[in-house]
């Protein structure tokens, strides 16, 4: 199959470009992710893409696309999903300490993402450093979900053409819509919700329009280094999207001071021992984390969604 005519459309640069509607967006995709396209076809897309950017309609027409090819996944219990792409850069990644909390308080949580670069700390290396449970299948997800609370997916398990449109990153040497797109997806056809964490200051507008398309209960917030937690000294303003109820606002707090222990190392063998030493008590919790998990915790059990019986963190 040819796309040479919408990679006339949309690579005319980001003046010239005109937007594709939803069925061509997922025609367009379906052939990217099928590999039915060459290779340079496929670069060629994604750079088309990166200059001129995603409407609302073409996100959603690539999803459209992506959706058949994830497992389907239900649960008796909420499900949370947190997506985990970019890992440590410069502070303690707390994705997974984020998840445990939640689990603890009875929710099902599911992190997933990919380990690209190898100087940052994914989600993946500190789960296995903690002995936390990793898929290494779709048919594997339910099962750990049900018996651990908490699992984490590779991208490359929960839909592997779309973890191989992202490795076209290592070829072009910039992000694409896959990338935007790994952090929408839901495999989860029960009772669900999703953190959706952007960075770009375009893409609120844009996610919000996404999920009325594809609607879904969402909490969309500025991510601290593209992950969907709060920083060490800030809680970003969170908005929350239900079903039932349209949009609700949290607050941001900020923070002067973060304990010593947070100044330290942050490879995988570093922040999986300071998880410990929080875990334990014998370090202090990142205020602006223990207020996000609040924050959740109390907005979906204000609209029924969360679990029946919840421990406190």
């Amino acid at each position: 199959m040819s796309i040479s005519h919408y990679l006339k459309q949309i690579g005319r640069g980001s003046k010239g470009a005109s937007n594709l509607s939803r069925t061509d967006a997922q025609t367009l995709m379906h052939a990217v992710l099928a590999r039915s396209v060459t290779d340079l076809e496929i670069g060629a897309f994604c750079m088309a893409m990166r200059i001129k950017g995603e409407t609302s309609d073409e996100l959603a027409g690539f999803y459209d696309a992506i959706q058949p090819l994830m497992p389907s996944l239900s649960f008796d219990k909420p499900v949370l999903l947190l997506p985990s792409y970019n890992g440590a850069r410069k502070t303690h990644l707390m994705t997974p300490l984020l998840a445990r909390w939640m689990a603890d308080l009875g929710y099902l949580v599911l992190v997933h993402g990919t380990h690209e670069d190898p100087h940052r700390t994914s989600s993946e290396q500190l789960f296995r450093a903690m002995g936390w449970p990793v898929a290494e299948a779709a048919d594997n997800i339910h099962a750990l979900l049900e018996q651990n609370q908490l699992a984490y997916c590779p991208l490359e398990v929960i839909c592997p053409e779309l973890n191989q449109l992202l490795a076209v990153r290592q070829m072009i040497g910039v992000r694409n819509s896959g990338h935007i797109l790994a952090k929408l997806i839901n495999p989860v056809q029960s009772l669900s919700y999703q953190i959706s964490n952007y960075t770009h200051p375009a893409y609120p507008v844009i996610i919000e329009e996404f999920f009325k398309l594809h609607p879904a209960n969402v909490v969309s917030m500025r991510g601290h280094e593209g992950e969907p937690v709060a920083s060490p000294r800030r809680l970003p303003e969170l908005s929350i999207q239900l079903h039932t109820t349209g949009q609700s606002w949290i607050t941001p707090a900020e923070f002067d001071e973060i304990p010593p222990e947070y100044m330290q190392g942050i490879d995988a063998s570093a922040t999986s021992a300071l998880y410990r030493q929080i875990l334990d008590g014998s370090c202090p919790a990142p205020q602006t984390l223990l207020m996000q998990v609040e924050a959740l915790h109390q907005a979906f059990s204000h609209q029924g969604l969360s679990p029946s019986i919840a421990s406190d963190v």
